[in-house]
């Protein structure tokens, strides 16, 4: 090699370094399918889609395949879905934390500013999806949905005492 003023030396040996961020391995993130589930505007409603949700699969990060898929389903469908009718069963709710504990995934969202339910059924849509999603993952037997730290948020009855999440 010809060496002149714009020749760098540098001082490099082969070897490991995934824990430095320079394998190729590394480089790629490694990512898990999963599904989601969306409601389809116009949707024939039967026994296989009762609520109107439909499964779509998205890739997520392996690590940690539940909270990913849930801030995924949170996100809500991408363009090319919006097109097939599809739109978010979250309707603007955001996921705070999930955690798993014997069996059950504990999770926890947050309706912020400008979310709303549309109608009298979309809690229980919201409750189905984020169900659906959770209960793929064989760690999850039983999913409990608390929102902004109540559990029954779907209740419309005063009467009813407000049900916290523990």
């Amino acid at each position: 090699m010809q060496e002149n003023e714009n020749t760098i030396y540098t001082n490099f040996r082969f070897g490991n370094y995934s824990n430095c961020g320079f394998s190729a391995v590394a480089a790629q993130e490694k990512t898990q399918e999963v599904k989601i589930y969306l409601m389809k505007t116009g949707a024939d409603y039967n026994s296989q889609h009762s609520s109107g949700l439909f499964e779509v699969k998205r890739a997520v990060d392996a690590k940690s395949p539940l909270r990913s898929a849930l801030e995924i389903l949170t996100i809500g469908p991408t363009a090319d879905k919006e097109k097939n009718n599809l739109s978010s069963s979250t309707f603007g709710i955001k996921l705070v934390s999930v955690r798993i504990k014997n069996k059950m995934a504990y999770t926890s969202f947050t309706m912020s500013g400008g979310a709303a339910f549309p109608g009298e059924n979309a809690p229980f849509i919201f409750i189905e999806a984020v169900e659906k999603t959770a209960l793929q993952f064989k760690g999850v037997k039983k999913v409990v949905v608390c929102l902004d730290g109540v559990l029954n948020f779907w209740s419309e009855d005063d009467e009813s005492p407000t049900q916290k999440c523990k």
